[in-house]
């Protein structure tokens, strides 16, 4: 069973109020469109994805890489894009799976029984539909006897249908030959467009095998407004956090927490109230996150300590038992195992030694204006209160350096370092 996928994304967004296109905006750290394409590049009997888009948006697919883009033009409704892709397209696969680029999928189990269901029965048409309590503006499923009659947008609902709870996710998996009758879809009068639904309709009246797939994993929600999107984030945090807490995490508060997508987090860790987690982000067993951190795209090792307040930033590798105390950021450093930043610091581009402490208020001074540079400190190093360390520098194993130094030169191993003005008094 050869299957080709299509994700719909040439919608203008008029109700979506951001000059940004709507499938470009994130959930959880992840472009809206993207949970699809991810989805479907799961599945080995998926040969190809295609998305099709309107003129205004090609450039935005191109400039972000994305491949096999098609044009719908005019934009005419589901229905005529995919009659135009029937048009423009050697139709080769055995069946098509049809998505929408702001409906995002976000439970791959959801798919399977789509595609299981599909192929067991030999069906040419399968709408996987949902019940929801408040299907007001979805389309509805008509169903007889079990089986699926039509689908009735919203505004052509009567006062009964109107009343169906099951509605139309807009996903389908079309055999061949179905797809090819998006050609016989005719426009409607009510949305002035061609509908992709009225395929059932057709379908049954060319005896083609018509049936429907109800949900039963998470629900599949568009989002067409700014509210909207936040339903789904707020959808997706929930079960990114259940998830999580399945596999032993602990949270204070998960209200108060943001999670990426792909954050991995072993059980045993702590969260307190008031953390995000962004992008790329792994903690490691036992580790205790404080509230009002921030940390993007770095690695906590086990039974490390952070913040309140700490700052952990793009780049950065914190071994075990490691200690980042309040108003700490980090950036783009390895701090091995032991290593204590508690107190009102910066480190960036450094590496830090097994058991160092840095001070408080110490700085490392990674740029002249226009350049980096690193900072290297040793083992069993001391770096006193208020300490500017000007990269590029070494400081050795066992070094120590007094309190209020700037340190511009190397220093070495099992020595004390001082660089500061001589203290004088004045008689006033």
């Amino acid at each position: 069973m050869k299957i080709s996928a299509i994700i719909l994304s040439a919608g203008n967004s008029t109700r979506y109020l951001s000059s940004k296109p709507k499938v470009f905006h994130e959930l959880s750290g992840q472009k809206l469109i993207d949970f699809n394409i991810s989805l479907l590049n799961k599945y080995k009997e998926i040969k190809s994805c295609h998305i099709i888009t309107n003129t205004a948006l090609k450039e935005n697919f191109i400039n972000l890489g994305y491949k096999n883009i098609s044009i719908q033009s005019p934009i005419n409704g589901t229905g005529g894009a995919i009659a135009q892709f029937v048009s423009k397209n050697n139709i080769k696969a055995d069946y098509y799976l049809i998505c929408l680029g702001d409906t995002p999928i976000f439970n791959k189990k959801t798919i399977d029984a789509l595609i299981k269901k599909t192929k067991n029965q030999k069906l040419d048409i399968n709408v996987l539909g949902q019940n929801l309590d408040n299907p007001f503006g979805y389309g509805r499923l008509i169903i007889e006897n079990k089986n699926l009659k039509a689908i009735v947008e919203e505004k052509n609902c009567n006062i009964e249908q109107k009343k169906i709870s099951t509605i139309n996710t807009g996903i389908f998996l079309l055999s061949k030959r179905a797809l090819l009758l998006s050609k016989k879809i005719k426009k409607d009068v009510q949305k002035k467009e061609y509908l992709l639904t009225d395929l059932i309709k057709i379908g049954l009246e060319h005896k083609y095998k018509v049936s429907y797939s109800l949900n039963a994993y998470e629900k599949i929600m568009g989002a067409n407004t700014i509210e909207e999107m936040q339903h789904l984030q707020n959808q997706l945090q929930t079960s990114i956090i259940q998830s999580l807490m399945s596999k032993g995490v602990q949270f204070e508060n998960p209200l108060t927490t943001f999670i990426s997508h792909d954050a991995v987090i072993d059980k045993d860790v702590y969260i307190e109230s008031n953390v995000v987690i962004k992008n790329h982000v792994k903690i490691k067993q036992g580790s205790l996150i404080k509230s009002f951190s921030y940390l993007e795209d770095c690695i906590i090792g086990k039974d490390c300590n952070i913040g309140p307040f700490a700052r952990i930033r793009p780049g950065t590798l914190l071994e075990d038992d490691v200690k980042i105390g309040n108003f700490v950021e980090i950036k783009k450093s390895n701090l091995k195992k032991g290593v204590k930043v508690n107190h009102l610091s910066y480190v960036g581009d450094s590496k830090i030694g097994v058991n160092t402490n840095i001070g408080a208020g110490t700085i490392t001074c990674n740029y002249d204006g226009k350049k980096k540079f690193k900072t290297t400190i040793g083992d069993n190093c001391f770096i006193g209160s208020n300490s500017s360390i000007v990269a590029p520098v070494t400081i050795a194993n066992k070094a120590y350096v007094g309190a209020g130094s700037v340190i511009t030169k190397n220093v070495p191993s099992n020595s004390l370092a001082i660089a500061r003005v001589k203290q004088k008094h004045f008689k006033i």
